[in-house]
């Protein structure tokens, strides 16, 4: 018979190795368990308030959440003009916002020198008119509606353009509301100018502060911006209604200037009041806003952008019907009777020929009104005015190509800018 202490060292060894073999077949297949219940203390996540289906988040709206502020300020995307916006189906609730009435006018044309026969009352109610007129809705949420109110843009009366917080560039829509297109930035410019889509490069500039100012009743405040278009000048007042429409309006005007919609000088609760734009080539265009009211029902259906209705359109955009910008009756009376002057031999039997010779769209202006918009390379519209001497002048929409006034006599003709001389045929219009 062994010694215990010898049996007792056998025994320890053989629970050793019993140890060993169990740990390794657990290791190898574990058993099944069996339903358990989770452990409380399993997940450090707070448990959700509901579980009901109303009240579960996407996953999308899930991953927003997480992002945190991130999400909230991501940067607008920027339109494309052969790609479609993508439908506006946000439930807009708070349809408060501004409405206003605005005008674009040339603060530099230079007025015509007084002759006797000239009817001074006809011609500074004609240029008192001449103004280019527009309403716009600024929605809280939002949006932004601009409506061309008469027919001397380069854009039929009626006309819209409409932009959403969402998105850099704007919709054009049609008057009838059935068509649009997409204007992407930088390409706002040329359209109001040429009617065409042409983009320019636009400066990331946030402005140089000016001070503070008083206008339409609320407190404003300067800023200057400096582009190789030129200068803009802008004053925004304070008007907590407007909400984030007032910020679609500023990148409306400073995109004109060449400047970024991104510039942090286009702010919720800043309502443009006055742009005034001095280009670098000469001229001079300011936009003034003449009336502002606040609003607790815009309508929806005119803030979506774009609209639900309308289709979109690729290198296309509507025309106005007539070249006039005044009725021929209205022309006629700029003077109280002909001058005793003896026309050239080459003048035309009547009126005044006036031609665009120029590739930019360009409106003429007699003694200092606009009275016809003409097409780049036009053939020539008559205008019926009676024989004498006039001022005669032409400009693009945002005056920063300019053909000084020069006397012409009518019958006769003007020409924006001379065309080449083809061999064998005159100038005219000298």
């Amino acid at each position: 018979m062994p010694p215990l202490r010898s049996l007792g060292a056998l025994c320890a060894a053989a629970a050793t190795v019993l140890v060993w073999l169990s740990a390794c077949d657990t290791h190898a297949s574990p058993p099944n368990p069996g339903p358990v219940e989770p452990s409380p203390n399993a997940s450090i996540l707070p448990a959700p308030l509901a579980t009901g289906p109303d009240t579960q988040k996407s996953a999308s709206e899930a991953a927003a959440a997480d992002a945190g502020v991130d999400a909230e300020t991501a940067p607008p995307t920027p339109a494309r003009e052969d790609q479609p916006l993508s439908p506006d189906v946000e439930e807009l609730h708070d349809l408060s916002g501004v409405i206003l009435h605005a005008r674009f006018r040339w603060p530099d044309v230079a007025l015509a020198p007084r002759l006797p026969e000239m009817n001074a009352d006809a011609l500074d109610r004609a240029r008192s008119a001449a103004t280019f007129e527009l309403d716009a809705d600024l929605a809280a949420a939002g949006r932004l509606r601009v409506v061309l109110a008469t027919p001397r843009f380069v854009l039929p009366a009626g006309s819209e353009l409409r932009a959403r917080t969402g998105t850099y560039g704007h919709a054009l829509v049609w008057p009838d509301g059935g068509w649009y297109v997409v204007v992407q930035p930088g390409a706002l410019r040329s359209l109001l100018n040429e009617r065409r889509a042409d983009v320019v490069p636009l400066a990331h500039l946030a402005g140089l502060g000016r001070g503070a100012s008083q206008t339409l009743g609320f407190p404003a405040e300067r800023l200057s911006f400096v582009t190789a278009l030129g200068r803009l000048e802008l004053e925004q007042a304070h008007v907590a209604a407007a909400g984030a429409g007032g910020e679609l309006l500023c990148r409306f005007l400073v995109e004109l200037a060449g400047v970024h919609p991104d510039t942090t000088a286009c702010r919720s609760e800043l309502v443009p009041a006055r742009a005034e734009y001095t280009w670098a080539e000469g001229g001079r265009l300011v936009f003034e806003v003449t009336q502002l009211e606040r609003s607790s029902g815009l309508e929806l259906a005119t803030l979506r952008v774009p609209p639900a209705t309308a289709n979109h359109r690729i290198g296309e955009v509507p025309v106005p019907d007539s070249a006039l910008l005044v009725e021929r009756g209205q022309l006629h009376g700029f003077r109280l009777r002909p001058a005793p002057l003896k026309p050239s031999k080459d003048a035309p039997r009547e009126g005044l020929v006036v031609v665009n010779g120029d590739d930019l769209l360009r409106y003429v202006l007699i003694d200092g009104v606009p009275v016809a918009r003409l097409e780049a390379k036009s053939p020539g519209l008559v205008l019926d005015l009676v024989p004498g001497s006039y001022s005669a002048a032409a400009r693009t929409f945002l005056a920063d190509e300019l053909t000084p006034p020069a006397v012409i006599t009518a019958p006769g003709r003007f020409t924006t800018i001379e065309t080449p001389r083809q061999e064998g045929q005159e100038r005219r219009g000298e």
